[in-house]
C-alpha cells in the first residue's frame, strides 16, 4: 500500500481504522500481531504503542500461506479466502471423504475457522477458487453467483481447429444416472447452461480458447465444447482422443468479484500450465490417466 501519514497523535490501531475504515478492528489487530504494520519503517507490535502526527504508516504484503497438496493461498481475510487449485484435488470430499480435498485442507490449515464451499472446480480442472469463512458472507458469495455478478474466465486447450473466433454456446443440462452430464432439448429437470468462448490461438489439430461463465452449471464448459465437436484434451469422460500431458487441459485463469463484505472489487488470476503449450501442438498424443 502507499504509505498513509498519520494526522494526529494516538494509537497505531486508531491510526489504522482512520486510513482503513472498511477494515474491522479484528483485522486490524491481525495485521499488528502478524507485524505487518511498519511506522516509519520499523515493525509495531502493540495495538496501544503511540503514534505522532507526520509519522508514515505501511501496511506491508502477507506471506503467503504454505499449505500441502500443492495449494496456494492467494488471498485471506477474516470472511473469505482464495486458493489457487492444482489439478487433481476435489474442491470438497466425495461422500465416503476418503479422498483429499481443498475443503478438508483448509479446515484443518485455518483452524478453527469454518469454511464455506460457495463453488467447485473439478478434480481435473486446475485454477482459482474461493471459500467464505463466515455465514454471511456464504450467503452474499452466493447470492452474487447466483445473480451470475462473477467474472469467471476459463483456458481450455481443445481438440480441432474452432471455425469462428468467438461465439457463445447454450443449452440445457441435466445429469444422468451415472452422474455424466448432458445437453438435452428438453427444458424438464435440465438448467440452463451458456459460455463465451474465443480463440486466443490456433496449432495445427488444437485450439485454445478462452472461455466466459454467464452460468456454473457441472461440467458445463467440457460438455459444450464436446457438444461443439471439440472436446477438452485430455477428457476422456467426453470422447477426447488423446491425453498429451496426463490431465485436462481445462484451467480457471480468472475469479472477479466485489467483496460480499467489504465492496471493494478483487480479481484474482492464477497463471495457465506451462505445459498447457505442449497439449496444443500435439493434443493426441498420450494415453488417458484420471481427468
Amino acid at each position: 500500500m502507499k504509505p498513509y501519514q498519520v494526522t494526529q497523535s494516538d494509537t497505531v490501531l486508531q491510526a489504522l481504522r482512520l486510513a482503513f475504515p472498511d477494515s474491522s478492528s479484528n483485522t486490524l489487530r491481525s495485521w499488528i500481531q502478524e507485524e505487518r504494520i511498519l511506522v516509519d519503517g520499523s515493525p509495531v507490535k502493540q495495538a496501544n504503542a503511540p503514534v505522532e502526527a507526520g509519522q508514515l504508516l505501511v501496511l506491508t504484503p502477507k506471506a503467503a500461506a504454505r499449505m500441502p497438496k500443492g495449494l496456494k493461498e492467494l488471498y485471506r481475510d477474516e470472511y473469505i479466502v482464495v486458493v489457487d487449485k492444482p489439478v487433481g484435488l476435489l474442491t470438497v470430499a466425495t461422500d465416503n471423504g476418503t479422498q483429499p480435498s481443498v475443503h478438508a485442507i483448509l479446515k484443518k490449515h485455518l483452524k478453527p475457522s469454518r469454511i464455506y464451499p460457495v463453488h467447485r472446480l473439478d478434480r481435473g480442472t486446475s485454477g482459482a477458487l474461493v471459500f467464505a469463512l463466515t455465514e454471511e458472507s456464504r450467503d452474499a458469495l452466493k447470492e452474487l453467483f447466483m445473480e451470475r455478478n462473477i467474472d469467471r474466465e476459463y483456458v481450455a486447450i481443445v481438440e480441432g481447429h474452432v471455425e469462428e473466433d468467438e461465439g457463445t454456446w447454450e443449452s440445457n443440462l441435466y445429469q444422468d444416472r451415472n452422474f455424466k452430464v448432458h445437453s438435452t432439448s428438453d427444458p424438464r429437470q435440465s438448467k440452463l447452461a451458456i459460455t463465451n468462448y474465443k480463440v486466443e490461438e490456433r496449432g495445427r489439430a488444437a485450439t485454445r480458447l478462452a472461455l466466459k461463465l454467464e452460468t456454473g452449471r457441472k461440467n458445463q464448459i467440457r460438455v459444450h465444447c464436446a457438444d461443439a465437436g471439440h472436446p477438452v484434451v485430455g477428457d476422456r469422460k467426453y470422447e477426447a482422443n488423446g491425453n498429451p500431458i496426463a490431465r485436462l487441459c481445462l484451467h480457471a485463469l480468472r475469479l472477479g468479484f466485489t467483496h460480499p463484505i467489504t465492496g471493494k472489487t478483487f480479481s484474482f488470476t492464477s497463471p495457465v500450465p506451462p505445459r498447457f503449450e505442449d497439449a496444443l501442438r500435439h493434443p493426441t498424443r498420450g494415453g488417458f490417466g484420471r481427468a
